[in-house]
């Protein structure tokens, strides 16, 4: 009995343990950057590079980095908040201006009341529809759009993090954002292009199903759209994020990139999902429609919540590769195991070709040993 249970201990212990999606990984090291020409202080001698001592855990890892290359990391944020001119554009100036070019003031609340007042009033409920789909919806749209136009900057600053990450020292910022830039730009481009069109696919379902509530017409298949688009699109948005946290610090190509984010998000989920909420929940402070508080957070996202994110996101992948690596390694183990079980049982499961043109050899006659003192006298 006490060794069933400890045999079934084993047993979870094992599956718990094992790779999910194993045939979808690729291990795969660190990239190598180029170092930049150091300085040279004296004849035959250049300037020491100071390395710091950071915490081996990775987030941890991640806010000491945040802290202790934190004027690094704005200087290159600056490059970054260059491509969000757009965004900021849009949402202070061009979407009250769209508002009022649509809706203007031609709404009348006040007919049929009071004397003189003219009949036909204009509905309130119609009139909060039309704000939410004519207005609301079109305004989301554009900023989506500039989303896509700022993923081109992440595309440097996620190198410059991934330097300060893994201490590839480097002085030279601008030079530093654009070669990640000109590295992979057209990456984060299309990554983060089909993470902005599953955004906007779960934004249009909410303001649908509020311009259907404000109409007092809202059925099942307003809320269905909602539900589903959550469902589906929440657990997406995490692959573009790992892949753009892969995409500069492994040697992996697009696709293999692609395919471990999977295997990442399969093997780590719980902590997948506690970093996506944390990155973001900033944004969910948009939701009052406060001109202010916007202009606040988009601030503050650009100037220091878009770096640390990155940041998240970079410990995010280092973590999960070095989690995978340790179970694929594992498994390889347990792989050679069973190969050695498998032929030791069945001696013929490995050359079996080799067996079988050695059976169609005839065998050597064997030397029959003969004493000498017995020999047959001619």
């Amino acid at each position: 009995m006490a060794n069933n249970i400890v045999h079934q201990q084993n047993n979870r212990q094992k599956r718990e343990r094992h790779l999910r999606l194993a045939s979808l990984y690729t291990d795969a090291p660190v990239r190598v950057e180029p170092e930049e020409p150091k300085k040279v202080v004296t004849a035959g001698l250049v300037e020491a590079v100071e390395k710091k001592d950071y915490p081996d855990t990775f987030f941890k890892r991640a806010l000491a980095v945040f802290r202790g290359e934190f004027t690094t990391l704005l200087k290159a944020t600056l490059w970054f908040i260059v491509f969000t001119f757009p965004f900021i554009i849009i949402l202070a100036w061009f979407a009250n201006c769209f508002e009022n070019m649509v809706l203007g003031g031609t709404y009348n609340f006040m007919g049929d009341i009071g004397v003189g007042f003219p009949g036909g009033g204009d509905s309130i409920s119609v009139a909060v529809a039309r704000l939410y789909w004519d207005v609301k919806a079109p305004v989301i749209c554009m900023l989506a759009g500039t989303l896509i136009i700022g993923s081109l900057g992440l595309s440097g600053l996620f190198y410059c993090v991934k330097r300060s990450y893994f201490q590839d020292v480097y002085k030279r910022i601008t030079r530093t954002y654009w070669l990640g830039f000109a590295k992979y730009w057209w990456k984060f481009l299309v990554t983060l292009t089909v993470e902005v069109l599953i955004g906007l696919a779960m934004s249009i379902s909410i303001v649908y199903l509020l311009k259907m509530q404000a109409l007092g017409a809202a059925d099942a298949g307003a809320y269905c759209a909602v539900v589903f688009s959550f469902v589906f699109g929440a657990p997406l948005l995490t692959v573009p994020m790992v892949m753009c946290g892969l995409f500069a610090t492994y040697e992996l190509t697009f696709a293999q990139c692609f395919k471990n984010a999977i295997v990442i998000i399969a093997n780590t989920p719980i902590v997948v999902a506690l970093v996506g909420i944390v990155s973001v929940a900033p944004l969910l402070v948009l939701l009052a429609n406060m001109m202010i508080v916007s202009i606040i957070v988009y601030v503050a996202m650009a100037a220091v919540g878009t770096t640390f994110v990155a940041l998240l996101w970079t410990s995010m992948a280092a973590r999960g590769m070095e989690t995978c690596h340790a179970l694929y390694e594992q498994k390889q183990k347990e792989d050679m195991v069973l190969a050695r079980r498998a032929a030791k049982s069945n001696p013929y499961i490995n050359g079996s070709a080799q067996t079988v043109k050695s059976q169609d050899k005839k065998k050597k006659p064997q030397n029959v040993y003969q004493n000498p003192k017995k020999k047959k006298k001619k």
